[in-house]
């Protein structure tokens, strides 16, 4: 019954109005997400305690130069960079002398002096550690030795006089999806690595807690309900369980560049749904009375590192700054790896950018919050992680999504709309028991059940130099010719091919068929066939940036990075009978490449009386 009802439930997305085709939407200057709102005032909010701001990027030598300026920039405390880089890091041989452990480290005696000035300057410092290599959970071995080093950084960290650890979970992201490639399900199930993954991050916490019962304990980037999530849960669990008095502290990257206050706001709402749901009583209530969201902001750089500046523009920077400031209330954070000169005020001039630099820097070092009545309640009561239905107010509710092309389960924020109200509509419900469902490790056959199409005609890879590749018009958009042969990226010569997507995924992955697979450019064409003429709903999602054309129309352009969300454009569409050809175009930058695509009904059951097929014939 559930997944009969998550046709329905899968009908959002991400950010458009249902009868707003994309066409026209998608030519938004800026997502709605990113867009400042308006109107809004700024200043001083006296019963609204200013947090803690860290500075993640700073290294000893950077903290020891330049701890005074950096309090003067308005860096209260620093993830200390470059000493612990990964859970293989022997600490005792950074300064490469593994031989010399503790006192005659030196490291650490670097460390002490580092800690000793931010103490004086009233700054804070928290180890930074990662997950940098791929983690085998079933591995014993690998295990023992990653846990002594574990033990270690919290000695390290202890002895240093640091606060705290700061674990970022990051860079083994591949690994928090159930179909990662190494997973081979041979001797165990989902359930079984759920429980692995959460019993590994249990011990870790224990060891860091037996060593440094006090520190203030730091985890970031938020991982919703992918396998990360069960990492973050299981931290949270055994905090509660020792009610370690520095509390665990959420640091989110979301707010990054989510710079409209109620997007802000609203993945703050989502934070603390999330972890209501998933943890134990205990741990929730521990969860209030000790722990936070800290909102982090990238005001610098962005995905180009050479921009030395501002990556925003002053509006999204003040008002997304402000939204971190008042929802957070130990700690907000900045990201500022390979800009930190420029955020400190020096070499400016590598800064060739519109936006006024020293206006931005201004802004970081004054902090000041929205000051509307409105907010500021708001503020107060996700600060205080109360329960209620925040969607009248924000506009956007959190709601589980499936997203391709690993059908991992996000949290989003999508629009309120009918149907989609309020947290007691039953689309709402559902969504959250399938995303709990996945996330515990329980099967479910999504592909059958939401009917994605999964064989297609493929070609590719075009070029796509500085996501050029968008707006170009490639052979293919001219007129479709299966055997033709074209020009692709590096000379290529490049043709049609069949794809079937085998297994239960539910979306097409094209890393694995195209090399090169970065900064690149394909299609994907099938021919639709209907017994009569009927009003139907395109639903698409494409990572990142795509187009759809039907019997040769061009019915959905959108040009933003994205992630392959089933159902985040639904358009509308009259389908005429006989036979329709389909081509979608998806361009990617970075990492993952593909698209989710079906068709349903106008009430968003699937159309099963559709014929999906290679050939016109």
């Amino acid at each position: 019954m559930l997944l009969k009802r998550l046709t329905l439930a899968f009908t959002v997305f991400f950010f458009f109005c249902e009868t707003t085709p994309s066409l026209n939407a998608a030519n938004l200057e800026r997502k709605e997400s990113e867009a400042a709102i308006p109107g809004l005032s700024y200043g001083e909010v006296e019963d609204l305690p200013k947090p803690k701001t860290i500075f993640f990027g700073a290294g000893l030598d950077n903290i020891l130069a330049d701890a005074a300026e950096w309090k003067k920039r308005g860096i209260d405390a620093f993830f200390v960079d470059y000493v612990a880089r990964e859970w293989s890091t022997d600490i005792w041989s950074t300064d490469g002398k593994p031989w010399t452990i503790g006192e005659s480290d030196e490291t650490l005696q670097k460390a002490k002096k580092a800690a000793a000035i931010c103490r004086g300057n009233d700054q804070q410092t928290f180890l930074k550690i990662s997950f940098d290599h791929t983690l085998d959970w079933f591995d014993d071995i690998l295990w023992q030795r990653a846990n002594n080093n574990f033990r270690q950084f919290a000695i390290f960290a202890r002895e240093a006089g640091f606060d705290g650890i700061a674990l970022d979970i990051e860079y083994i992201n591949e690994q928090y999806v159930f179909d990662w490639e190494g997973y081979d399900y041979d001797g165990y199930t989902r359930k079984d690595l759920v429980e692995k993954i959460e019993e590994r991050a249990t011990r870790i916490l224990q060891i860091l807690y037996d060593e440094f019962p006090d520190m203030i304990f730091l985890t970031f980037p938020e991982q919703g309900l992918g396998l990360g999530g069960h990492i973050h849960k299981a931290w949270i669990e055994e905090a509660a369980r020792q009610n370690a008095p520095g509390g665990l502290h959420y640091c989110t990257e979301y707010t990054y560049r989510h710079c409209n206050i109620n997007y802000m706001f609203g993945h703050v709402w989502s934070c603390h749904e999330l972890f209501h749901r998933i943890l134990s009583d205990q741990a929730w209530k521990y969860w209030k009375e000790k722990c936070s969201i800290t909102a982090g902001l990238w005001p610098f750089s962005s995905d180009d590192y050479r921009l030395y500046g501002p990556g925003i523009p002053f509006a999204e920077l003040k008002q997304g700054l402000a939204s971190t400031l008042m929802l957070s209330p130990r700690y907000n954070w900045i990201y500022g790896s390979y800009t930190q000169e420029q955020l400190i005020g020096r070499d400016l001039e590598k800064y060739e950018g519109e936006e006024d630099i020293q206006a931005h820097l201004q802004a970081l070092a004054q902090k000041e919050m929205v000051t509307d009545p409105k907010w500021v309640d708001l503020a107060k009561e996700l600060r205080a992680a109360e329960l209620k239905d925040y969607s009248k107010d924000l506009g956007v509710i959190p709601l589980p999504q499936l997203v391709g092309p690993g059908d991992d389960v996000k949290v989003e924020l999508v629009p309120t709309r009918p149907g989609l109200e309020n947290t007691e509509s039953q689309q709402y419900q559902d969504a959250w028991e399938f995303g709990l469902k996945i996330f515990s490790g329980e099967d479910v056959d999504l592909k059958a059940d939401l009917r994605t199409i999964t064989d297609w005609n493929v070609i590719g890879p075009f070029p796509n130099p500085d996501n050029s590749g968008f707006s170009t018009v490639f052979p293919p958009e001219e007129g479709i010719d299966l055997d033709a042969k074209y020009e692709g990226v590096n000379g290529q010569r490049i043709s049609w091919k069949a794809l079937h997507q085998e297994g239960p995924a539910t979306s097409v992955d094209f890393k694995p068929v195209f090399e090169p697979d970065e900064w690149t450019c394909a299609y994907a064409l099938c021919y639709v066939t209907s017994p009569v003429e009927k009003q139907v709903q395109l639903r698409i999602g494409t990572n990142d940036s795509g187009k759809l054309w039907v019997g040769g129309e061009l019915v959905m352009d959108y040009p933003y990075d994205s992630r392959a969300t089933l159902d985040r454009d639904v358009i509308p569409y009259t389908l005429p009978k006989g036979t329709t050809p389909i081509l979608i175009k998806v361009c990617n930058k970075e990492l993952d490449w593909g698209f989710v695509f079906r068709i349903t009904d106008p009430n968003g059951e699937p159309a099963r009386d559709l014929e999906f097929s290679l050939t016109k014939e």
